[in-house]
């Protein structure tokens, strides 16, 4: 199944495995640690560790790999949404020998598994542009479950982070982050100068005008970066239940 057709499924409500034929080109470092660059169906695939536990050998795997550039496997990732092509490498077609598995959270590669003599890679393509900062919102969110609004009402909490949204055409993301601090710290009080209840009904309707806002962007990020169409793979999904 082409790789699109296999992200709308996934996007869908589908089990988000992909099986993939790459052709590993090089590495590219992000935030939170380097990504293995992958050739596929003609797009720029980033591949991460499925997991960073360091006991598991996912990290090592992925940098023994990167060192077999120029080589095609086929391997099983998750989908990772987002608005780069991002997949979790779980496990791949064995780098010298055919028709062998690897578990990469599994199975230990050691250099003597890979080809002694690699394909001529063609020269890495350009990493794509940074993504768009939909986590500037998605952060915050996140705070809001896990530290309350308390965390979202301090002065310096994203004070910033509205603006930078807008400036990348995320108007309406800027919008509703400022709406989210600002119910966070909206306190009123009363004649004597004492605080007032919270009104938790407008916070709880910007948080979830946020969360719901993050989802459905992301999606289509997520989407749009693999060629695929969301509205088609929620009809497969259905189709094949």
């Amino acid at each position: 199944m082409p790789v699109a057709e296999q992200v709308a499924r996934a996007l869908g409500g589908g089990h988000g495995l992909l099986f993939l034929d790459v052709t590993l080109t090089g590495t590219v470092r992000e935030a939170t640690g380097d990504r293995l660059l992958a050739d596929c169906e003609g797009r720029t695939v980033r591949l991460a560790v499925a997991h960073d536990d360091p006991a598991l050998p996912y990290r090592d795997n992925l940098r023994l790999l990167a060192a077999a550039r120029g080589s095609r496997l086929r391997v099983v990732a998750r989908l990772a949404p987002g608005p780069l092509p991002r997949a979790l490498l779980l496990a791949a077609e064995h780098p010298a020998r055919a028709g062998e598995r690897v578990d990469l959270g599994l199975d230990r590669l050691q250099h003597a598994d890979l080809p002694t003599t690699t394909a001529t890679a063609a020269p890495a393509p350009a990493p794509p542009a940074d993504e768009a900062p939909l986590h500037l919102l998605r952060r915050r969110v996140h705070q809001a479950v896990s530290g309350g609004r308390r965390v979202l009402g301090f002065p310096d909490s994203g004070a910033g982070d509205g603006g930078r949204l807008r400036r990348v055409g995320l108007a309406t993301a800027g919008e509703l982050l400022g709406e989210l601090r600002s119910a966070a710290a909206d306190r009123s009080r009363d004649a004597f100068g004492r605080l007032l209840p919270a009104d938790p009904g407008r916070f709880a309707n910007a948080w979830l005008a946020a969360a719901v806002y993050t989802d459905e962007v992301e999606r289509a990020l997520c989407a749009a970066a693999w060629g695929a169409d969301a509205e088609v793979g929620a009809e497969l999904v259905a189709t094949s239940r």
